[in-house]
């Protein structure tokens, strides 16, 4: 029988509930680290902001959150622990590493010089997503990587394949970051070739090219999942509102491909690092928040003609499958 690794231990599947299944309890840039400083953010400071957000999707019955922060960007999982422990809720997360360009490659750039990074990293995932991270004891339960804008550069390749090695190994979802929603079809097909199971697979952050639904299409030809989850982030990632968005999904499933979308919002509940509350002050994040799914997206759907069935399908039956195929 298979089994959902949350931060608090196993689970069954079918126990997951609504889900959210790309969100971020902490989120920090690469360098922050460096600036500590000029900033000191305690655990508890940590906690509320979390467990605000965290009750904020309760309200509408979200049970689950995968937390999709990769190794380099700030990951904590005895935090995540404890958010679930106080919220009584699912975490499940991550392991593997982000994009290039916003993540933290010099390490495995330097050990490519005279190793095999494919085969170090597949490792590492195995071993988080096996017997835990870090000696917490926490194991990871998703794989998250993520590709550039308009290019999946050779470093991204190969952490693209340590994902799909990894995935083998353990059968554990991959969950991926397309910056802009570019490379959609490029990355379901590197990581199909790789050996990924497309029924396993979701292709992350679609909806910003929520418009364009031959692109859509010609992703979910490689037979994955694709994320509509940056809900929230109207024109602040890239020219599209949420009403595109449910448009989209509309369209998406009157064709047939409900069994194939998942939502979320991408939201950070906490960057680390200096004070960024100046960030919600710009007009795309407006509307950034977890509350955003219930609030909005979910009566408009509705509107849209979309039934129970349907939401019940992006939210609960769509990620139990991913553990039962």
């Amino acid at each position: 029988m298979p089994h959902v690794n949350t931060v608090c231990g196993p689970v069954e599947p079918s126990t997951l509930g609504r889900t959210l299944m790309h969100e971020h309890m902490v989120f920090g840039y690469p360098g922050f680290e460096g600036d500590k400083t000029m900033w000191a953010k305690s655990h508890d400071e940590l906690m509320e902001a979390a467990g605000r957000d965290v009750e904020a999707a309760k309200a509408y019955g979200v049970h689950t959150f995968f937390d999709a922060t990769p190794n380099d960007c700030g990951r904590d999982p005895v935090l995540l622990r404890d958010i679930a422990q106080t919220h009584d809720v699912n975490i499940v997360c991550s392991t593997a590493y982000y994009y290039e360009g916003e993540g933290a490659p010099a390490y495995f750039k330097f050990r490519s010089l005279f190793t095999d990074i494919v085969s170090e990293i597949a490792d590492l995932m195995v071993t988080e997503l096996t017997d835990g991270i870090a000696g917490t004891g926490i194991k990871a339960g998703v794989i998250k990587l993520g590709t550039s804008e308009n290019v999946i550069t050779p470093y991204e390749q190969a952490i693209t394949k340590a994902a799909a090695r990894a995935q083998q190994a353990t059968g554990a979802p991959i969950i991926t970051h397309t910056q802009a929603g570019t490379m959609g079809p490029d990355q379901a097909r590197l990581l199909v070739e790789a050996g990924a199971d497309p029924a396993k697979t979701i292709i992350g952050h679609m909806c910003g090219r929520a418009g364009d639904l031959d692109y859509q299409k010609a992703t979910l030809a490689y037979g994955v999942g694709i994320g509509f989850d940056r809900i929230g982030g109207n024109n602040l990632f890239s020219d599209i509102t949420d009403d595109i968005r449910m448009d989209a999904i509309a369209a998406l499933i009157k064709a047939g491909y409900r069994k194939r979308i998942f939502l979320s919002h991408d939201y950070v509940a906490n960057w680390l690092g200096r004070d960024a509350s100046g960030f919600y002050n710009l007009p795309g994040a407006k509307y950034w928040n977890t509350s955003r799914i219930g609030a909005y997206i979910l009566p408009g759907l509705a509107a849209r003609g979309l039934s129970v069935d349907d939401i019940d399908a992006m939210m609960v039956i769509n990620i139990a499958r991913l553990w039962e195929v």
